[in-house]
C-alpha cells in the first residue's frame, strides 16, 4: 500500500445536502421515505471513513503498480482488491441502486456526494463501479425478466462488472460507421441470441481481475441492417457465458488484446477487445432490433454527469493538497513587507488568488451537480408531472455543462495545485502531478468537450422549440432584477445580469448564422458558449448558495469554525462572480470579431 494522500472532509458537502439542497422534500418521495436527514448525515459520515481507511492508501500503488497485461489477462494492484472488496461487499457502489437488486435505494443526490469521496481517494476504483452500475442500469430499464434476474444484482453489487463498448479502431465519434456485427445464431434455441464478432478500443474497465465476470454491452450491427446509427443494435455479452440458472459456464470468446500505455489513469485497464475471434461469442439482443444507439444515450447521458463528478473528485483533491501544504510550506517575507520575517505561502496574495481558484472552482463544480442530481431525483420521483417534466428538462439542458466544463476546469484546476506547490507539485512526492495526469482522460471521455458543447447548440438550444433554455434565461433575469439591491451581492448580480444576457446574444447569434450563410462561425464558437453557459449556471448557484450561507452565518458566533465556514462561502460566491464569471465578457468580445482565421488558414500551412 501507498502514501494515503486523501484529506477531504465534509463540510462543503453537507452544505450542499442539507443547508442549501432541500433534503427533506426528496426523503418525502414514497421512494426514500425509510430515511431520515441523520440517516443521510451518518451514511455521508461513514462513506468519508472508509474512503480515508480503504480507499485512499490504495492511489499510490493504482499509479506505480498499475495494470499488468499477459496474454489475454488483466491484473490490478492488489491493494484495489481490498478496497474493492470494502466498497462492494458494503454497498458503497451500488447506493442509489434498488434494493431488490441489492441496493441501498438512496437518492442519486447522495450517491453523487458518495461517489465523490471515491473518486477523490483513487479514481481508478470509481471507473470500474460507475461502469458496472451504469451497464446494469441499462439491462434493468430494457431488459426482459429474465435478464435482469441473471445479471443486475451480481453486476451492482460489484460480484460482476460491466463495460460500455462503443468505439473501435476505425469508429469512435462517428460510431455509426463501427464494423461489429450480429448474426443470428441457429443453434441457440433463442431468437434474441446472436454471434457477435468485432473490436472494440478504449474499453474502459474491459479486462481485470475485480470481479468473477465482466459483462460487456455492445454495439454491433445485424446483418443486412441499414447503415449508420439507426442500424445498429444493443447486446450484453458476458465474459464467461451465464447459464439460465445464473451459474457461470464457458469462456465466451472475448479476448482482449492488449491495454493502452497511458499517461495517468495506471489503475484502470484501457483495452482493445477481440469478441468472437473464433466464431464462438454470443451475444443476447437488449430490446428491439436497430434501437442500440438510442438506449446507450441512457448510459451515456449518466456516465457524463458521471464524469462531471469525476472531475470534480480529483480537482477537490488537488485543492486539499494545495491548501495544506501552503499553510505548511514557509517562503518569503510578505509583498507588503520585505523585511518582515517569512511566512507560510499560504499568506501570499497570488497563493491566496490560486487557492480561491481551486476553492471557487471546486466548490461550483458541486454546487451545478448537485443541482443536477437533486433534479434528476425530482424528475424520477415528484407525484407532480409538471415538476418531473421541468426537473428532467433542466438535467437535459445541463448535461452537456456538467460533463464538459467540469472536465476541462478539472484539469486546469489540477495544474494549478502543482503551481501552488511549486517544485514538489511537479514531482510524485506529492499527489498534485498525478491527480493532474489521471484527469486529463475526463475531457475525452463520453464525447469530447466539442461533442458536448455542439450537441448543447444543436440539440439542447431547441428543446420544445427553444423554450427549455428562453425558461432559464427569463429566470435568471428575473432573479438578477430581484436581487439587483442585495446589501451584500449586488455587484454579483449585476455581472450576472450581463453574462446571462451574453449567452442569450450567442444562442441569437447562432441563429442569424445559421439563416444569412455563415454556418462556419457556429463550431468555431460552440466550446466558448458551452463555457459561458456554464459559469453563468455556476455564478448563479454560487449566489444563491452565498445568501443561503448568510442566513446560516446569522445564527451562529462569526468565528466559529461554523461561522467561519460561512464566511468563507460568502466570499467564494463573490469571488466566483468578480474573478471566474467575467471570463464570459471577453469570449463574447471575441464572438463578436465573428473571426473565421482558424478556418481560412491554408491546411499546409499548419
Amino acid at each position: 500500500m501507498g502514501i494515503n494522500y486523501f484529506r477531504r472532509d465534509d463540510r462543503d458537502t453537507k452544505f450542499v445536502l442539507f443547508d442549501w439542497l432541500d433534503m427533506n422534500k426528496l426523503l418525502s418521495y414514497e421512494a426514500f421515505r425509510d430515511f431520515e436527514a441523520d440517516d443521510i448525515g451518518m451514511i455521508i459520515d461513514e462513506a468519508l471513513k472508509v474512503c480515508r481507511e480503504a480507499v485512499g492508501p490504495t492511489l499510490q500503488d493504482a499509479d506505480k503498480v498499475g495494470c499488468k497485461y499477459d496474454n489475454g489477462k488483466v491484473t490490478v494492484p492488489p491493494s484495489m482488491h481490498e478496497a474493492w472488496k470494502t466498497l462492494s461487499e458494503n454497498g458503497w457502489i451500488s447506493v442509489p441502486v434498488n434494493p431488490e437488486y441489492g441496493g441501498q435505494g438512496l437518492p442519486l443526490t447522495v450517491a453523487a456526494q458518495v461517489s465523490e469521496f471515491i473518486i477523490g481517494a483513487n479514481i481508478a476504483i470509481q471507473i470500474y463501479a460507475g461502469l458496472s452500475i451504469g451497464a446494469s442500469h441499462l439491462i434493468e430499464t430494457y431488459g426482459t425478466d429474465e435478464d435482469k434476474a441473471l445479471f443486475c444484482e451480481k453486476m451492482y453489487t460489484g460480484v460482476w462488472g460491466g463495460t460500455m463498448c462503443l468505439t473501435e479502431p476505425d469508429a469512435g465519434t462517428d460510431v455509426g460507421y463501427l464494423r461489429s456485427k450480429a448474426v443470428p445464431d441457429s443453434s441457440a434455441g433463442d431468437p434474441r441470441v446472436y454471434k457477435i464478432e468485432g473490436t472494440k478500443r478504449f474499453i474502459s474497465g474491459g479486462e481485470h481481475d475485480l470481479t468473477e465476470n465482466i459483462i460487456h454491452l455492445v454495439l454491433a450491427r445485424i446483418e443486412g441492417a441499414r447503415p449508420g446509427t439507426k442500424g445498429i443494435s444493443l447486446f450484453v455479452v458476458p465474459k464467461i457465458w451465464v447459464n439460465p440458472d445464473g451459474s457461470l459456464g464457458e469462456p465466451n470468446d472475448v479476448f482482449c488484446g492488449g491495454i493502452e500505455e497511458k499517461m495517468g489513469l495506471h489503475g484502470s485497464s484501457t483495452c482493445t477487445l477481440n469478441f468472437g475471434e473464433n466464431g464462438k461469442c454470443r451475444g443476447i439482443l437488449l430490446g428491439e432490433p436497430h434501437s442500440g444507439m438510442a438506449k446507450m444515450f441512457q448510459m451515456m447521458n449518466e456516465a457524463r454527469l458521471g464524469t462531471g463528478t469525476l472531475s470534480l473528485g480529483v480537482a477537490a483533491s488537488a485543492y486539499d493538497a494545495a491548501r495544506f501544504y501552503a499553510r505548511e510550506r514557509v517562503q518569503g517575507p510578505p509583498f507588503t513587507d520585505r523585511s518582515a520575517d517569512r511566512v507560510p505561502i499560504i499568506q501570499h496574495e497570488d497563493v491566496r488568488r490560486m487557492l480561491m481558484d481551486l476553492k471557487a472552482g471546486t466548490e461550483a463544480m458541486r454546487a451545478m451537480l448537485g443541482y443536477l442530481y437533486y433534479n434528476s431525483d425530482v424528475a424520477r420521483f415528484d407525484p407532480d408531472e409538471q415538476a418531473r417534466h421541468e426537473a428532467s428538462r433542466i438535467v437535459d439542458l445541463c448535461t452537456p455543462l456538467a460533463k464538459a466544463y467540469c472536465s476541462e476546469s478539472a484539469f486546469s484546476l489540477t495544474s494549478e495545485a502543482i503551481q501552488v506547490m511549486g517544485g514538489v507539485g511537479y514531482c510524485s512526492e506529492f499527489p498534485a502531478e498525478q491527480y493532474t495526469r489521471d484527469i486529463k482522460s475526463a475531457a475525452i471521455y463520453e464525447g469530447t468537450t466539442y461533442i458536448q458543447s455542439l450537441d448543447l447548440v444543436g440539440r439542447k438550444l431547441a428543446m420544445e422549440g427553444g423554450a427549455v433554455f428562453q425558461g432559464w434565461v427569463s429566470s435568471t433575469r428575473d432573479l438578477a432584477a430581484q436581487n439587483a439591491g442585495d446589501p451584500d451581492f449586488a455587484p454579483d448580480y449585476a455581472l450576472l445580469k450581463r453574462a446571462v444576457d451574453i449567452v442569450a446574444d450567442y444562442a441569437e447569434r447562432f441563429m442569424k448564422y445559421f439563416t444569412q450563410g455563415t454556418p462556419k462561425l457556429i463550431p468555431l464558437a460552440a466550446t466558448r458558449f458551452q463555457e459561458c453557459f456554464s459559469e453563468t449556471l455556476m455564478a448563479r448557484l454560487m449566489l444563491d448558495q452565498g445568501q443561503t450561507a448568510r442566513e446560516k452565518l446569522k445564527g451562529v458566533d462569526a468565528n466559529s469554525s461554523a461561522g467561519i465556514f460561512y464566511r468563507g462561502k460568502i466570499e467564494t460566491a463573490k469571488y466566483f462572480c468578480r474573478n471566474i464569471l467575467t471570463n464570459v465578457f471577453s469570449r463574447h468580445e471575441a464572438l463578436l470579431q465573428e473571426d473565421t482565421s482558424a478556418v481560412d488558414i491554408p491546411e499546409e500551412a499548419f
